[in-house]
């Protein structure tokens, strides 16, 4: 059996790969998307987004299932310029409705829910606009078995 933790992460690196002007979307943050990026985004890979999975909650039900809670974070950078935090609103605007047209991504899950959204500025020698939008896939399992 596949792994569905991973399937959701593929779903999710798929579903914000879509977030482009052409698909209808504000932006094009979707050309420069990144799974667990642990470096600043470079002036090439704005305006982008990066996302983790992080430590889920499991709950254990009854007939050997699981209820899985998996914090999922969407980081979105956006380049220097007078529309920095006009772009980080609208990308924000893009992933939220990215996350909101199909929040069970593609049945996988059976909710997602917006927990916190952040926007923010950061000046290391030049101001970039990001914004971190925090979420809860939740999803049931079965408990993994090794046979």
């Amino acid at each position: 059996m596949a792994d569905k933790r991973q399937a959701i992460v593929d779903a999710i690196r798929t579903r914000l790969a879509g977030i482009l002007v052409s698909n209808g979307y504000n932006t094009d943050i979707g050309r420069h998307v990144f799974e667990w990026k642990v470096r600043a985004f470079s002036d090439s890979e704005l305006p982008g987004v990066a996302f983790r999975d992080t430590d889920p909650t499991i709950r254990e039900l009854t007939g050997g299932m699981q209820e899985v809670s998996l914090p999922v974070e969407f980081i979105i950078g956006a380049a220097s310029g007078a529309t920095t935090m006009a772009v980080i609103r609208a990308a924000i605007t893009d992933v939220l409705a990215a996350i909101n047209s199909d929040f069970t991504w593609g049945g996988l899950a059976w909710d997602t829910s917006i927990d916190t959204v952040e926007a923010f500025a950061e000046a290391e020698g030049k101001l970039t606009g990001l914004a971190k939008i925090s979420s809860t896939v939740k999803y049931e399992q079965p408990r993994p078995v090794h046979t």
